[in-house]
This record gives structure tokens, C-alpha cells and sequence, in this order.
């Protein structure tokens, strides 16, 4: 069961980055936004890069625009010297508006159209992941132009989101990749993992760094030269449940790469999680209520369709802050479309709440507005940036 959380109290409101309910009331409400709101730190933005940074020294940070593309965030990741992972072309252009350069970000997606590659390699773009020989023949009218890099498959089993489900090649299939791209004359450049979104284990991590050591030696001894150490993101952040201090959860990962990685080849990272999802808090309003089977029924101005949509894609279960203090009931918190799917949370504890109440939800800036839809035609929610 979930249960609500009362902001009353600094632990609590330490929990929302500062932003406490007389805040959102003084600020935002008292100054006529409406809700549901979004609204993004960008100090939060700057810190959690920094706090990357010292966890993880040696890996350039290649952020993960699927995970949260609004401007401001992109802009102080650029402002910071941070690098940019990108998906698709659209995502390309809008890091090169923020401020980055083409030139120094790593198109991850490791299957692209045809037309894909030629927009990317247009702009200026020449560092490409593959995992498989079909995605390797789409570059021959690039060669000696880009440099592809090889993702393997590793374990998902502790990550909440599984990507090595969908891509990744096996263990076995890397050098056999390399030697298709010596063919073709398409430059090798290096190996790259990703242990899934959310991940809770660092062993994880640790496993897929000695697979990768262990392939750039047999990679090494038929001539092909490593310069380039992709690790993926996956990093955690805290929800519902506590995760470990992001530079002791690193701190395996950090042995491993000294230990098993030669320090003349490059590390990169690809958090996006955990850059933007503390970054954020949902603010939204009660816009109805009803009792049905002794359950108080809450309807939300925001719902599975919309900010919550990291209820479905992302596995997410989101903290639910009230200022209320009073005694808590089994609820229901449902969400603002016709819809009877559109249902954030079927067993919550929340105290009685009226119509117009708020309710804050922390951590709510990655793979939610990325996701959201104006089903209905209900207004998604807007931004509001603070420092």
C-alpha cells in the first residue's frame, strides 16, 4: 500500500528540494498558475551533475535527453561542459539550441533509419552505437566519416526498466561485429552496455565492466584498438524507497574501471534519471471526490495520461505529499479523463481532502512529461522554472 507523507517538518520538506506548500501557495498559486504545474530547479539541475561527477571522476556525463528534454535542463547541463546522449535527430537539435556541439555527442540508439543517420551525420555527429551486422551495412555510405561502437547485451534482472530485453548483442557476437566493420572499412571505436533504467545494484555494473575488460583484450590481440568505455546510466534516484548515496553506490563501479579498464581509454556515462528526476515537482489540485465501496475516491487535475504517465512506462511509485494532518483513510487517487484506466494509485492512505486541496509529488522530472498526452484534450502540465 502507499501512503501519502505529510510535509509538516524539515525532513519532509527537505524531501521537495525546498519546496514547501506555503512556497507553492505564496509563489505559484497566490500569483495565478494554474495546476497541475511542473516545477523545475534549475539549481537542482547543476547539482546532481556535480554530485555525478564526484561519484564517477573518470566517466565524461553523455545525458540522456529521452529522459527529460525541456529546454532549461539542457541548457545548464551545456553551461556545466556536459555532453549529450541522443536517441533521434529532433533530439539532436535540441541540444545544439541549448548550446552543445554535434560533434561531441554519442547517437545511442542502436537502431536507426537510414534517413536518421544521414540527418545526424549532416549536423556533424560521428560517434554511432550498433548491435547488430544489419545496423553495421547502413553506415558503408559513411566510411571513414563516423565510428561505431558495439553494445552488449548484460543483466537486467535489477533494473526496474530491462533494456537489454530489446538490444544488446551476445558476448560472443562482438568480435565478429568488429571484424564486419574492418570489412566495410567503418572505423571501431570502442564497447558500450547499458544495465537498465533504475538500477538498484552496482554489481551489475561491476559484471558488465569484466565483460567488457575481457573483450577488449581478445578485441586487442586481432588488432582492433579500444579508445572508448560506454557504461550506460541506470542510476538511481529515491522514491517511494530509499537507494544508497549516488557516490557510495558508485563506489564499485569506480574499483571496477581502475582495476579492469586500461586508463588510457575513455569512459563515458549516460545518466538521465538521475540529472532530471529530482529536479522537478508535480504540484496538482483535487478537482473532485466521492465515497464508493468505504473507499474515498480523489480525482486529480493530472492523471495516468499526463504527468503520471511514469506510473506505466517507467514502473514508477511516486511520493504523495499533503499538509494535511489529520486521520488517514484507504483511498483512491484517480485521475482527471473519462477514462476508468486513468487510476494513479487504487490503495493510497491519504487523509480526508477537500476539492481545491494540493498535493505535491517530488521527483517527478524524468520519464513523466517526456511521456505525457492531452488525451481528452486536458491541458498537460506547464512549467514553471525556479532557481
Amino acid at each position: 500500500m502507499i501512503k501519502a507523507i505529510n510535509i509538516i517538518g524539515t525532513t519532509r520538506r527537505a524531501a521537495t528540494r525546498g519546496l514547501s506548500f506555503t512556497r507553492v501557495n505564496d509563489l505559484l498559486l497566490g500569483a495565478g498558475f494554474p495546476t497541475p504545474l511542473l516545477v523545475l530547479s534549475r539549481s537542482g539541475v547543476r547539482r546532481n551533475i556535480e554530485q555525478l561527477r564526484r561519484a564517477l571522476p573518470a566517466a565524461a556525463i553523455h545525458y540522456a535527453i529521452k529522459a527529460n528534454n525541456h529546454p532549461v535542463i539542457l541548457e545548464e547541463i551545456a553551461k556545466a561542459g556536459g555532453c549529450f546522449d541522443i536517441s533521434s535527430y529532433q533530439e539532436l537539435r535540441s541540444a545544439v539550441e541549448a548550446g552543445a556541439r554535434a560533434g561531441e555527442m554519442i547517437h545511442s540508439h542502436p537502431i536507426k533509419s537510414p534517413r536518421e543517420i544521414a540527418d545526424a551525420v549532416g549536423e556533424g555527429v560521428t560517434l554511432f552505437v550498433i548491435d547488430n551486422p544489419s545496423e553495421i551495412e547502413k553506415f558503408i555510405p559513411y566510411a571513414g566519416r563516423v565510428r561505431l561502437m558495439i553494445r552488449f547485451k548484460v543483466d537486467g534482472g535489477s533494473a526496474v526498466v530491462n533494456l537489454s530485453y530489446k538490444f544488446g548483442c551476445s558476448e560472443d557476437e562482438i568480435v565478429p561485429l568488429g571484424i564486419r566493420m574492418r570489412e566495410l572499412g567503418i572505423d571501431y571505436h570502442g564497447l558500450a552496455f547499458h544495465v537498465g533504467s533504475q538500477c538498484t545494484k552496482s554489481e551489475v555494473y561491476v559484471k558488465a565492466i569484466k565483460t567488457a575488460a575481457r573483450q577488449i583484450r581478445i578485441l586487442e590481440n586481432l588488432g582492433f584498438t579500444t579508445r572508448l568505455l560506454d557504461i550506460g546510466g541506470g542510476f538511481p534516484v529515491e522514491y517511494t524507497q530509499a537507494v544508497p548515496p549516488i557516490r557510495k553506490f558508485c563506489e564499485p563501479i569506480r574499483n571496477a574501471l581502475r582495476r579492469h579498464i586500461d586508463p588510457g581509454i575513455a569512459i563515458a556515462c549516460e545518466p538521465g534519471r538521475y540529472i532530471s528526476a529530482t529536479t522537478t515537482t508535480l504540484v496538482a489540485s483535487i478537482i473532485g471526490k466521492s465515497t464508493r465501496s468505504g473507499k474515498n475516491w480523489y480525482f486529480l487535475d493530472d492523471g495516468l495520461y499526463g504527468s503520471f504517465s511514469g506510473r506505466l512506462y517507467d514502473h514508477c511509485q511516486y511520493q504523495t505529499l499533503t499538509n494535511r494532518n489529520t486521520t488517514w483513510k484507504r483511498s483512491v487517487l484517480a485521475g482527471p479523463t473519462c477514462d476508468s484506466f486513468d487510476v494513479i494509485y487504487k490503495d493510497i492512505l491519504l487523509p480526508p481532502l477537500d476539492i481545491g486541496d494540493v498535493l505535491l509529488f517530488p521527483a517527478m522530472g524524468a520519464y513523466c512529461s517526456v511521456s505525457a498526452s492531452s488525451f481528452n484534450c486536458l491541458r498537460k502540465a506547464e512549467y514553471v522554472v525556479i532557481e
